[in-house]
């Protein structure tokens, strides 16, 4: 017993003793504004040899965030907005071992579409931890959408509101409107169900239709169709006793644009031109937020934007919505309008027999990289599901306008295309003509 306490007093000597390694990390202190205002941000440190480190600002802390990294040359790139509205900030560091580097990011916001035109933005399929593969946790999820400039915050987790509690909390104490949902997900489809004060549960041999009648029973306004020609497949189930046509709002995007989100385009088109008249909607369906491979999905990319008029709160913007009075986009920026401003999407526009429509959209696009400037590729006027006009656009703002005399019932939208292939649709504005 003393030969082994006298080993093992020689032992912590030989610890106490041993060399200190060296540091081989810098602190970096990023302090971030918008327009003078502490505001939360995405911060990418990209080294010389591509390799990239994440952070954000912190949840309590608005507008501050620390990094540890390796002493290396890095681009440190300081995102809000996604790209939508505000231009990213750019700077080259380099991170010394053992000393703190200080950075100050003054962004200011290049257009805002809630100020200028009373369009306010939402994710309207978001998932964290409460998700079985969620990786987000759930107070990050709201400060990942406010950095991502989003005006109201949304959760979404697969059969289950488990979160629903703390991210409302997190959401309030943050001053954000909040929209909670679950995404119902069943071998017949996938539907967001929003707002509800209870869970949607799953069971075999439930149709769609015994999954919508729960869900508006728990207080459901709105039951989306997600991802409906892509994963779940819900509009296969078309022309079948299983088809439900009770739901609200449709994913035109859902994530990175892929063939799924065009046939649900196709699907929408067909609806609109039986006079069903369902909402496009745009959502991320992330469930990481530290995930940022090429072509996996960001919290926010792509988003819909919806008109509320007056003060914004959750209940006018879900009602605003299912209106109708909305646009899902990847980053264009899109006001249409029908005569000279008293018709919005969403909007019934009643003319007598050769009268005319008089149509016009704003729109416009922010820069998504720091140090590139972004411009407008194209616009279309789309009639009934065909273009009815295209114009060719270079700058990063325009507008465009069109009279029709339509001899039928019809709707118009607006497409918007980026030169980078970042895409808009605004939702119809609908025209009844009187025989």
């Amino acid at each position: 017993m003393k030969r082994l306490w006298m080993l093992m007093i020689a032992l912590s000597v030989l610890i106490a003793s041993a060399p200190v390694l060296p540091q081989i990390t810098g602190q970096v202190i990023v302090r971030v504004t918008l327009d003078g205002q502490p505001t939360d941000a995405l911060i990418f440190a990209r080294d010389r040899f591509g390799k990239l480190f994440i952070a954000y600002t912190d949840l309590k802390e608005i507008g501050l965030a620390r990094l540890t990294l390796p002493q290396e040359r890095y681009t440190l790139i300081v995102d809000h907005g996604a790209g939508f509205t505000v231009k990213p900030f750019a700077q080259e560091i380099t991170v010394q071992i053992g000393q703190t580097l200080s950075v100050t990011a003054a962004l200011q916001r290049a257009f805002s579409p809630a100020r200028e035109w009373g369009y306010y933005s939402a994710d309207l399929h978001a998932h964290s931890t409460a998700s079985p593969d969620g990786h987000t946790p759930i107070e990050q999820l709201v400060l990942v959408q406010l950095a991502a400039d989003l005006d109201l915050v949304f959760i979404s987790d697969h059969e289950t509101i488990a979160g629903h509690e703390l991210f409302a909390k997190t959401a309030q104490a943050r001053g954000a409107p909040s929209i909670l949902s679950e995404e119902i997900t069943t071998p017949q489809g996938h539907w967001n169900a929003y707002p509800l004060k209870c869970a949607v549960t799953y069971a075999p041999g439930k149709t769609p239709k015994d999954y919508f009648a729960q869900a508006r029973a728990c207080g459901a306004q709105v039951i989306q169709a997600n991802h409906p020609a892509g994963v779940g497949d819900y509009f296969a189930l078309l022309g079948t006793e299983l088809f439900d046509d009770s739901f609200d709002a449709v994913e035109i995007f859902n994530g990175e644009f892929d063939q799924g989100d065009a046939r649900a385009i196709e699907y929408l088109f067909r609806f609109w031109n039986e006079g069903r008249r369902y909402v496009a909607v745009g959502t991320s369906d992330d469930h990481d937020w530290l995930d940022f491979r090429p072509g996996q999905e960001r919290y926010g990319r792509p988003r819909t934007y919806v008109r509320v008029e007056g003060e914004l709160t959750a209940d006018k913007w879900i009602a605003a919505l299912k209106a109708g009075r909305a646009f899902a986009t990847y980053g264009p920026l899109v006001n249409f309008t029908a005569q000279e401003g008293r018709a919005f999407p969403g909007d019934t526009v009643t003319l007598a027999r050769g009268q005319e429509i008089a149509l016009r959209a704003e729109v416009l696009v922010v820069p998504r990289e720091a140090a590139q400037e972004r411009v407008l590729q194209s616009a279309q006027i789309i009639k009934n599901g065909r273009v009815l006009r295209a114009f060719s656009l270079s700058e990063d703002r325009a507008v465009i306008t069109l009279t029709d005399r339509p001899t039928e019932q019809s709707w118009y939208l607006v497409r918007v295309i980026a030169e980078d292939g970042d895409q808009a649709y605004t939702n119809p504005i609908w025209v009844e003509v009187r025989l």
